[in-house]
C-alpha cells in the first residue's frame, strides 16, 4: 500500500476509534474497504444480521454489484487477533484444498479478500491496541436461521436439522487434515472444563481477594491473565447479594448436581488430556445461525463466524450444536417443566451427520451421546458460576432481568437431566454405525 494512503487511512481510523460517536462510522468503513483488492466501492451500510461480538460489521457493494462483508474484530473479546486470523486462514485453506478432491459437494467456504499488500487483514493499531479489519465475499443465494421454528412445518424443520448435521460432518471432514497441535488457542480458557470447575469451586468461597483464589488459578500464565478475574466475586455484586445468591434454596439442587456430575462433565476433557481422544480443528460455536443454507433448496452450504476455531475434539462442536437444537424450550424458559429433549430433532441431526461423516473414529462415535450431555452440563455450570460471581462474563443487557443467568443455568442443567433420561433411546441412534 502507498505510504501516504496508509497514513491517511490510519488517521481516519484513529479519529473514529477515539471518538466513535462522531457519526463517521460508514465513512470509515468505506475508506477501510478501499484498502482491499476490490473494485471501487459503491455503497456501505451497517450489516443487519451482525452478531453480538463483532459489532462493527458492514455490507459493502462495489460498482460491479458484488457484495462483501467488512468486519472489525472485537479485540476486547479476542485479545489475540493474529491467532484468530491465522486459524481462520488455515481452516479455509484446508477446506478449499479438500474440496478440490470432492468437487461434488455443494459447500462454499468463506473467501477472504486480500489487502492491497496481499495480507488477510488490516491492522490499524491505535495507541498500541490492535484495530483489525477483514473483508469477505458475501456468499450468494444463502440464508440463515436463528431457530428451527422459523421454518414452517414439522417435516421441513426436521429436514433442516438433518442439514445441520450434514454441515457439521462436512466441516469436520474438510478440515481433518489440519494439524491441530500446531494451532494456537485464540480465546485462552475457552472450552476448558477443568478451568470452569475451578472457577466454580473458587466462587463458592465468595472470595474477593486475589491471594485467596491463588490455589484455584490455572498454571498457564496466559490463561491466568485472561481468566483470573473469573475466580472471584465481581465488583458488580455486593456482599449481601452474593450471600443471597450463594444460599438460594432453589439453586441448592443445581449446586449439588454440578458437583455430583463432575466426572460426566470432565469425560471429554479427560479424553483429550490423556490423548485417547484426538485433537482436531473445531469451529467452537456451532449454533444454527452460524450455518448458511441455500436460499432455494435449504441445503447447507457453509459454516461461518470462524473466530473460535481452535484445537480440541469435534465432539464439542457436535455436543454444542445438538444441545442447542434439541432444547424445545429455549435458553430463557422459567417454567422448567417445558424443558424437554426434542428426540426427533436429535435423531435428524444425528442422521445427517452419520450419513455424511467419513473421518470420525469409532471411539469418538461411541461418545456422541456423552458429548451432548457434557456440553449441556458445562454450559449450565458456566451460567451458574457467573450468576454466583456477579454476571461479569455473560453480561446482562439493560433490559435483561437480574436473574437471567440463574434461569439460563437452571434450563441447561434441567436439559442435562432430560438428556440422561432419554439416553437409552438416544444411544440406539448410533448402534448401526458402531456395529458396522
Amino acid at each position: 500500500m502507498d505510504c501516504g494512503l496508509r497514513m491517511a487511512t490510519h488517521a481516519v481510523v484513529k479519529t473514529w476509534t477515539e471518538d466513535p460517536a462522531n457519526g463517521a462510522e460508514l465513512e470509515v468503513a468505506r475508506v477501510i474497504a478501499s484498502q482491499f483488492r476490490i473494485p471501487p466501492v459503491a455503497t456501505v451500510e451497517r450489516f443487519r444480521e451482525r452478531g453480538n461480538i463483532n459489532l462493527h460489521t458492514f455490507s459493502v457493494v462495489t460498482e460491479d454489484g458484488q457484495p462483501y462483508l467488512l468486519q472489525r474484530l472485537n479485540t476486547d473479546v479476542f485479545a489475540f487477533p493474529d491467532r484468530v486470523m491465522d486459524a481462520m486462514v488455515s481452516w479455509l485453506r484446508a477446506q478449499s484444498s479438500a474440496l478440490e478432491q470432492r468437487p461434488e459437494l455443494n459447500w462454499t467456504p468463506i473467501t477472504l479478500v486480500p489487502t492491497l499488500d496481499g495480507d488477510s487483514c488490516l491492522d490499524f493499531r491505535v495507541a498500541g491496541i490492535p484495530n483489525v479489519w477483514r473483508l469477505m465475499v458475501l456468499i450468494p443465494n444463502s440464508t440463515t436461521f436463528k431457530s428451527l421454528s422459523e421454518v414452517p412445518g414439522r417435516a421441513a424443520q426436521l429436514a433442516l436439522a438433518e442439514q445441520v448435521g450434514r454441515g457439521l460432518a462436512l466441516a469436520a471432514d474438510l478440515t481433518s487434515d489440519l494439524d491441530a497441535h500446531a494451532m494456537d488457542v485464540s480465546l485462552p480458557g475457552y472450552r476448558d472444563t477443568y478451568g470452569y470447575y475451578a472457577q466454580f469451586d473458587a466462587v463458592l468461597g465468595m472470595h474477593r481477594d486475589a491471594d485467596a483464589v491463588e490455589p484455584y488459578l490455572p498454571e498457564s500464565a496466559e490463561v491466568r491473565r485472561a481468566t483470573e478475574h473469573l475466580y472471584r466475586l465481581s465488583a458488580n455484586i455486593g456482599d449481601a447479594e452474593a450471600e443471597a445468591r450463594r444460599y438460594d434454596t432453589e439453586l441448592r439442587p443445581y449446586l449439588d448436581l454440578v458437583q455430583e456430575a463432575r466426572g460426566q462433565a470432565l469425560m471429554i476433557a479427560d479424553g483429550v488430556r490423556a490423548g485417547w481422544l484426538r485433537k482436531t480443528a473445531i469451529h467452537g460455536d456451532t449454533k444454527i445461525d452460524n450455518f448458511l443454507f441455500d436460499r432455494t433448496t435449504l441445503e447447507v452450504k457453509s459454516l461461518v463466524d470462524l473466530d473460535t476455531v481452535m484445537p480440541y475434539t469435534w465432539l464439542a462442536d457436535w455436543g454444542d450444536c445438538v444441545r442447542s437444537l434439541c432444547n424445545v424450550a429455549g435458553e430463557k424458559e422459567r417454567d422448567l417443566r417445558q424443558v424437554q429433549v426434542d428426540r426427533e430433532v436429535y435423531a435428524a441431526v444425528a442422521r445427517g451427520f452419520l450419513a455424511t461423516a467419513t473421518t470420525p473414529q469409532r471411539e469418538e462415535i461411541a461418545l456422541m451421546v456423552d458429548a451432548v450431555e457434557a456440553i449441556a452440563l458445562e454450559l449450565g455450570l458456566r451460567f451458574l458460576t457467573d450468576y454466583l460471581r456477579g454476571d461479569n462474563y455473560f453480561m446482562l443487557g439493560e433490559e435483561d432481568p437480574a436473574d437471567l443467568n440463574r434461569v439460563r443455568a437452571m434450563v441447561q442443567l434441567t436439559l442435562y437431566e432430560r438428556l440422561r433420561e432419554a439416553r437409552p433411546e438416544l444411544e440406539a441412534l448410533f448402534v448401526e454405525r458402531l456395529e458396522s
